[in-house]
């Protein structure tokens, strides 16, 4: 795709609208073997270039380029094994898709925290999750990785096949070539009890108290709250979201912010795929800016 071409904009696009950049051309490789392609192309003729998986990058250049533009919309694809507990999933996705993909089956996995969030970058990055007090990161779950090497040649790396490798993908971004598909572990997943407040700013101090002793006192692996300080409507704001994996919380473990009062609360029981898409409504965390 080129500018004017119909999915040259859907290809070049991120949430975050700063880090966009006018792409010479754009590419929507169908298979690793199409990315493997692209790669040599590239290579031989020195081209710049840059990957996008779910565009959640908000910096220029971290998934964006003046030259070639890899979109990998097209490795969309999530496989349950339950046989292993390990779902494949491609790297053009984001959390949002895998999370609907897998609630039927009442697993999940360690994933992003809000809408929008790329599963490729989040994972190669580290990827902090709701349940990473109880699993660990984003990147201690993947048992394997599809990878398109600088070369072109197209390998699976594991713990055994190519054990530096395979360290080195785990927090070692896109520098050691192009990740299709990921097996990532699984886990039970049901109801949770989870939900967005928004304060004004007179209540700012009460919640940044709050927030304090949430961080300094409450051990359950399955509480987490985000608050993000937010500039909307000509005042600053808090936008906090609250999350539990179950579907009541343990007496006294939000208390102190659902005491405040706020300008609007949604929060109770319901499944993953509801809260993301609470997320993805609210200004703070699921928007593009």
């Amino acid at each position: 795709m080129v500018p004017g071409d119909e999915r040259y904009d859907e290809d070049i696009e991120h949430w975050a609208t700063s880090s966009t950049q006018p792409a010479a051309c754009s590419v929507r490789p169908a298979n690793a073997e199409d990315v493997s392609i692209a790669l040599k192309i590239i290579g031989s003729t020195r081209t710049p270039f840059a990957v996008k998986g779910g565009g959640h990058a908000a910096n220029v250049g971290f998934s964006s380029t003046l030259g070639v533009h890899i979109n990998m919309k097209a490795f969309s694809e999530v496989v349950y094994h339950p046989e292993s507990r390990t779902a494949v999933v491609g790297s053009g996705l984001i959390w949002d898709e895998v999370y609907a993909a897998l609630e039927p089956h009442g697993v999940t996995v360690v994933g992003g925290r809000v809408s929008g969030v790329g599963v490729a970058g989040f994972t190669l990055g580290g990827g902090y999750s709701f349940l990473t007090n109880q699993y660990g990161l984003t990147l201690d779950n993947v048992v394997a990785f599809e990878l398109v090497r600088p070369s072109g040649a197209i390998v699976t790396v594991t713990r055994k096949t190519d054990p530096f490798l395979f360290f080195g993908l785990k927090g070692g971004g896109n520098n050691f070539g192009i990740v299709t598909r990921f097996t990532l572990k699984t886990f039970p997943q049901g109801q949770i009890w989870a939900g967005i407040v928004n304060f004004a700013s007179p209540q700012i101090p009460a919640v940044t108290a709050a927030t304090a002793r949430f961080s300094s006192s409450v051990t359950d692996p399955k509480a987490s709250t985000i608050v993000s300080y937010i500039f909307a409507f000509g005042q600053p704001l808090i936008s906090q979201a609250f999350f539990y994996d179950g579907p009541t919380p343990p007496e006294g473990i939000f208390d102190d912010f659902m005491e405040i009062p706020s300008i609007s609360k949604d929060v109770g029981t319901r499944n993953l795929t509801s809260f993301m898409a609470l997320t993805a409504a609210t200004t703070a965390t699921g928007a593009s800016r």
